[in-house]
């Protein structure tokens, strides 16, 4: 992301903290029985906001508060989907793959500081939860006994794949070029803010539908009613020998 003193960048940015403001009011308010994936998002919606102030208000010229910032909500995004994920042999692979790619970003940025490959390792950390973003779709879209619309995984996977597959998109055409214009690096970086924006969309659906599911389910059970206080006589027969 691209730190500009513009007055367009603050609006934006003002806008995505209070979306993401939103998803942590809703739970709150609906009172939703709270789960580790709504954990994690409510997180991951109030680091958003710290992101968004740090960058654009209080350092919005410290060059290594991004490469930060961009780590930490890659491993929480991540941790996310390991949570999504239902087989346990799925969430065993993705515990080695966060396990290695840290160890590997950790290593490379004590050896080469902070600023070395950032392009490359954006593209690899976007790449990564976009596949997974997928997986999770398609781990939901086969299970038939869900109702799509009112499962908050699917929100939260949708609007996940929908940011971090514009950040490939327009690191892959933007990022890679150190001599690019200032004019197409703010384009992209008013690009991938909108995109957080829808992120936060899907998420604020996420939060609003979560726990209609075992509302629902309540609804379906049939209540008995209760016993007569004087329950009616019963006619015996007497049998004569």
């Amino acid at each position: 992301m691209v730190e500009t003193g513009g007055s367009i960048f603050i609006a934006l940015s003002l806008v995505v903290m209070l979306l993401s403001l939103l998803p942590v009011c809703i739970l709150f308010i609906r009172k939703v029985a709270a789960s580790a994936v709504l954990n994690v998002l409510k997180v991951l919606c109030l680091f958003v906001i710290c992101q968004y102030l740090a960058l654009f208000f209080i350092q919005p010229g410290l060059p290594t508060l991004p490469i930060v910032f961009k780590l930490v909500e890659f491993t929480l995004v991540y941790y996310l989907f390991n949570l999504l994920m239902i087989s346990a042999q799925g969430k065993d692979i993705l515990k080695m793959v966060l396990v290695s790619f840290l160890s590997v970003t950790i290593t490379i940025y004590a050896l080469k500081g902070l600023s070395a490959y950032t392009d490359v390792l954006t593209i690899i950390q976007a790449g990564l939860l976009t596949v997974l973003a997928v997986v999770i779709l398609l781990q939901l879209i086969n299970n038939r006994h869900i109702f799509l619309a009112n499962e908050p995984a699917f929100w939260i996977a949708g609007g996940l794949l929908c940011y971090n597959g514009m950040v490939v998109l327009m690191e892959a055409i933007a990022g890679s070029h150190p001599n690019l214009p200032q004019q197409i690096q703010q384009e992209k970086s008013i690009i991938i803010t909108l995109a957080d924006m829808l992120r936060m969309v899907f998420f604020i659906v996420a939060a609003s539908v979560a726990g209609k599911k075992n509302d629902n389910n309540k609804n379906d059970v049939d209540i008995q009613p209760p016993p007569p206080l004087f329950p009616k006589p019963v006619n015996r027969r007497t049998i004569k020998y």
